[in-house]
């Protein structure tokens, strides 16, 4: 945990965006700290305030209580212009994201960005966050001037700039890299894949495994993952490795917190004040395949609606203690992504008390769309058939504002930096139930790291 000297001040502008473009057109040319963006709007975080990790079973109540000392106390210190009172997420962000497993070797983060550009709702802002001792000279909270100085020191510091009340980059050509030319091979890294901690023989043993403790009834259902490694030969740019996701997966929560980035189609919670949803996604056919040949692979065949049931099942169950008046759609929907179709259920529900935002999320985490059923064999099996330590992979992700309210998706396709950059290592899973073909749970995972593979213009084998 980190103990943070003096204060907290914050300052938030309405800003306009240069006209037909939205925040996500901004991140080739950016360095962020962190990222939440669905269809062009969102949070990106620029600089660190301040940056809290931590690690082991307490690590989800560390963080909200930092989140509650620290960040809490500006909803009542930095007011918000008129214009943004009662959007989420405008003011003061910070952003998370916490390991799958309490035994992981990894950090869980939460960072307090100095910058956040915000936009949604047709409104766009500017949010720096500063820190403050005694001895500094406080700033008048009725000096505009001041106040204007200040935010645009920093935007200067990011590459940025605010003039007339419109928000762009410092050198505007640099908004145009979107596409293929936002890759890391664009920024001029050149990329291999290459073997993760195991082969592909040591996967598929591993899912003949798993289905072979289904078939004895240890339990229902496992979720099995493997990885590989995209190196370069220079520290990569998630600006714009960032940007082609956001491009290509608009329907997807494009995201990076600590060292984790991705664009997940995954929402574990969102809380709205003592309103919460969220959206379950399990069974999976790959996108190649026709939608109407889709719709009728998932939703008519007994595996892939098993396997999306339990993962429902699991999310209202963990739930079901902190929250009221749930309720799961039902019939699931199928979701067309660019690369897979999922089965989809949306849940909705009422938090029964005013349970801090991450302590919701670590009462949903894990689901059996990412760990199985029952929970506990389910992960017992995983740390044996694996052979990984996930970190970031498949734990929550998102942000928590000053006024409680959060998004928390699963970290789910995507990848951990590594080597200071200079390698990522991509993570994909399965579920596993009776009757999975070894085989085509190893093609799913190829399927579920098309979206990183292409970001970074690396090539599947």
């Amino acid at each position: 945990m980190t103990a943070l000297p003096g204060s907290l001040d914050s300052t938030t502008l309405v800003v306009d965006l240069p006209l037909g473009t939205t925040l996500a057109d901004l991140l080739p040319g950016l360095e962020p700290s962190g990222v939440w963006l669905l269809r062009g709007e969102g949070l990106i975080g620029l600089g660190t305030t301040a940056h809290v990790r931590t690690r082991g079973a307490e690590r989800f109540a560390e963080l909200a209580d930092w989140h509650a000392q620290h960040l809490t106390p500006l909803a009542e210190t930095s007011p918000l212009p008129d214009e943004l009172r009662g959007i989420p997420a405008a003011g003061p962000v910070a952003l998370t994201s916490i390991t799958y497993s309490s035994t992981s070797g990894a950090d869980s983060h939460l960072i307090l960005p100095e910058l956040i550009l915000g936009a949604a709702e047709g409104t766009a802002w500017v949010t720096a966050v500063v820190r403050t001792s005694a001895l500094d000279e406080p700033i008048d909270t009725e000096d505009d001037a001041a106040r204007l100085s200040q935010v645009q020191q920093l935007l200067a510091k990011h590459a940025l700039q605010l003039r007339d009340g419109r928000l762009s980059l410092a050198d505007p050509g640099k908004a145009g890299l979107l596409g293929a030319a936002a890759s890391a091979v664009g920024t001029s890294a050149a990329t291999s894949l290459i073997q993760g901690a195991h082969s592909e023989q040591h996967y598929l043993q591993a899912v003949r495994a798993g289905v072979q403790a289904i078939g004895h009834r240890r339990l229902e259902k496992l979720v099995l993952a493997r990885d590989v490694v995209v190196a370069a030969d220079a520290p990569l740019a998630t600006g714009p490795v960032l940007a082609a996701l956001a491009a290509d997966y608009a329907d997807c929560w494009t995201y990076l917190a600590g060292d984790v980035l991705g664009a997940t189609p995954e929402m574990l919670v969102k809380i709205r004040g003592r309103q919460l949803s969220a959206r379950v996604l399990a069974g999976t056919v790959d996108g190649g395949t026709g939608l109407q040949q889709a719709r009728a692979m998932l939703l008519e065949d007994p595996k892939q609606r098993d396997e999306h049931r339990l993962a429902a099942q699991s999310l209202l169950d963990q739930l079901a203690p902190v929250a009221q008046h749930l309720h799961a759609q039902d019939p699931p929907a199928v979701l067309q992504l660019p690369n897979v179709f999922h089965l989809s259920t949306d849940v909705t529900g009422e938090l029964t008390a005013q349970t801090p935002a991450l302590l919701v999320a670590e009462r949903a985490h894990p689901t059996a769309a990412i760990c199985g059923t029952p929970t506990a064999t389910a992960a017992e099996l995983i740390s044996t058939l694996e052979g990984l330590d996930r970190g970031a992979f498949s734990g929550p992700v998102g942000w928590l504002d000053a006024q409680g309210n959060a998004d928390f998706g699963i970290a789910l396709r995507g990848g951990v930096l590594e080597e200071e950059g200079t390698q990522i290592r991509l993570f994909a899973g399965c579920g596993i139930v009776a009757g999975s073909d070894p085989e085509e749970e190893l093609a799913e995972t190829w399927a579920k790291m098309r979206p990183m593979l292409g970001a970074l213009g690396v090539r599947q084998p």
